[in-house]
């Protein structure tokens, strides 16, 4: 069979076996094959035809030139003989194309045509379209020959299109692909942003950046419901020119699709913003004219809170269902964020109003107690006036020492009700406040070692009850021991830090002395800490005592 095929058949042959294995761009490939299939039967007219769903999608041609394609003003529609044979799995060879009966004639400035060969192009029994040549040369009907001939052509070229569709395939699902690793990431980085020190504008923020990158829209905002007024309020705004203008923005609720988005309670997507009676008008001209825009409730145990809105399809498509549910996803993040923030103020709240309670309480049982309690000495001292000085000196040296521990428990409690003066000052600025203190009410000098890299270690809660502790052993020094020398030292040790505090005063038996408020405080705070307290005799004169603070 091979021998009876002529030289210029079999070039054409193996060229287009070529052109299948290096061609990539379907329509070129398919519009070489027509050329092919035109040499290698010796017609003058070849096209190949697309099929989708019965109707021809594609008209590759060969064989007219370019002023005569012009003339004709539009490529063939599917009606006719071509019409007949769009889905048929036959062969079909005319001698003359008009007598078909299906035959429509030629359009205007169309060459006429006389014989016909049309083939079909099937590849596992599905029709992919048609292989049609027309006009043998000599004027001669097309043979069986050639039938076989352009029917090998049609199966290469099926071979072509079911590869291209793979590659198409493959293509999509790639970039499925990349978009689910994306959304993936977006997740985890949202996650993260939820577990850590960042603060809710910030979150709601990155998240409508998320939002808009994920599904290509060119803006985002983020609106929240106003709890006392009931409108929505732009908390936040991204992408485009000045987003910033939008933030703060208020709408009523009855006047927006968000709000509408909220009532129901399910993500949305609009095609076409302009046409949708529940845009606001208002919103839409801030954010440019944006052509459409997708829709999602923020919901904290199924009450809408607000809505995270994503605007104008990069690309210039629609936002699809994936999208919504990328965006409801993110949506659900926004909303967890925001019960966090809320949750978090009220147990700060109830944090506050705990140590209020306590500290009234204390004032209450202590202070007050103890202020009424010198009032009543004070009282009883006056009928002594007279009779018996020392024992009314003596009362009165009494009430000084115990309105002296009024003065120190009260600003101990000052001390507690600002805590941001250890934040403002600094651990090792409040010390050295401390220290200039006790050295202006006392003769004593203090030496103090301060490590900052040990104060570092610590919290700032840790750092406030250290320096509460150091600030009782001073009062207690300058009241009791009449030293002259004290050091202050806190240094790091393996497990934690150490402050501790000597002096040259008199020594005493911790076992054996008289406890007040002031040695409760501190073991007290030395417990709630987790840490040792320690006192002892120095070998020579005075006491030490030594705190540790166990840091993991």
């Amino acid at each position: 069979m091979a021998s009876s095929q002529s030289p210029r058949q079999l070039d054409a042959l193996v060229e287009s076996a070529m052109a299948l294995a290096g061609e990539h761009e379907l329509d070129l490939l398919l519009a070489r094959m027509a050329t092919l299939a035109r040499q290698v039967v010796g017609a003058s007219y070849g096209a190949i035809g697309l099929v989708r769903q019965g109707v021809l999608v594609k008209f590759l041609h060969s064989g007219m030139d370019q002023s005569t394609v012009e003339a004709i003003g539009h490529l063939p529609t599917g009606v006719g003989v071509l019409g007949a044979l769009l889905t048929e799995r036959a062969p079909l060879r005319l001698a003359e194309v008009s007598a078909h009966p299906r035959s429509a004639g030629f359009p205007p400035h169309h060459p006429l045509m006389h014989s016909f060969l049309g083939v079909p192009i099937v590849v596992r029994d599905r029709v992919y379209g048609r292989l049609y040549l027309t006009d043998k040369e000599g004027g001669q009907e097309f043979s069986a020959e050639d039938e076989r001939l352009a029917t090998v052509l049609a199966a290469q070229a099926g071979s072509a299109i079911e590869r291209s569709e793979l590659f198409e395939q493959l293509r999509v699902r790639g970039q499925e692909l990349t978009q689910r690793l994306a959304q993936l990431a977006s997740v985890d980085r949202v996650g993260r942003l939820l577990v850590t020190p960042t603060t809710t504008d910030q979150i709601l923020r990155a998240v409508a950046e998320e939002a808009r990158s994920l599904i290509n829209g060119t803006r985002a905002t983020v609106m929240l419901r106003d709890p006392e007024s009931d409108d929505l309020i732009i908390r936040q705004a991204v992408g485009g020119p000045e987003p910033e203008k939008l933030i703060g923005a208020r709408i009523h609720p009855g006047q927006s699709k968000s709000g509408a988005v909220m009532g129901r309670g399910q993500p949305e997507r609009v095609d076409d913003l302009r046409a949708d009676p529940e845009i606001n008008e208002e919103v839409r001209r801030l954010l440019g004219d944006p052509e459409n825009g997708a829709f999602a409730p923020l919901q904290v145990r199924d009450l809408p809170v607000g809505a995270l809105a994503v605007y104008g399809q990069a690309g210039g498509n629609p936002f699809t269902d994936d999208d919504l549910l990328v965006l409801q996803m993110l949506a659900n993040q926004m909303a967890m964020a925001l019960e966090n923030e809320r949750l978090t103020g009220m147990l700060r709240e109830m944090a506050v109003l705990e140590e209020r309670e306590r500290i009234s309480r204390e004032l209450h049982d202590g202070v007050i107690q103890a202020i009424y309690s010198v009032g009543l000495s004070l009282q009883g001292s006056m009928g002594l006036l007279d009779r018996d000085t020392p024992r009314v000196r003596s009362r009165l040296d009494e009430a000084i020492t115990r309105l002296d521990d009024v003065v120190r428990d009260v600003r101990n409690y000052i001390f507690e009700l600002r805590p941001h003066a250890v934040i403002e000052q600094g651990g090792e600025g409040a010390i050295q406040q401390l220290i200039k203190e006790f050295e202006v009410n006392t003769l004593a000098r203090v030496a103090p070692d301060l490590d900052r890299e040990a104060l570092g270690r610590l919290s700032t809660e840790q750092e406030a009850s250290v320096i509460q502790i150091l600030r009782e052993v001073l009062s207690n020094i300058a009241r009791h021991s009449h030293a002259t020398k004290v050091r202050v030292a806190i240094r790091a040790g393996p497990d934690g830090v150490r402050l501790a505090i000597d002096d040259n005063g008199e020594p005493y038996d911790p076992a054996t002395v008289t406890r007040g408020h002031g040695l409760t405080n501190i073991e007290n705070r030395a417990a709630g800490l987790g840490a040792s307290w320690r006192v002892t005799r120095r070998e020579d004169s005075g006491m030490h005592r030594e705190l540790s603070v166990p840091i993991p």
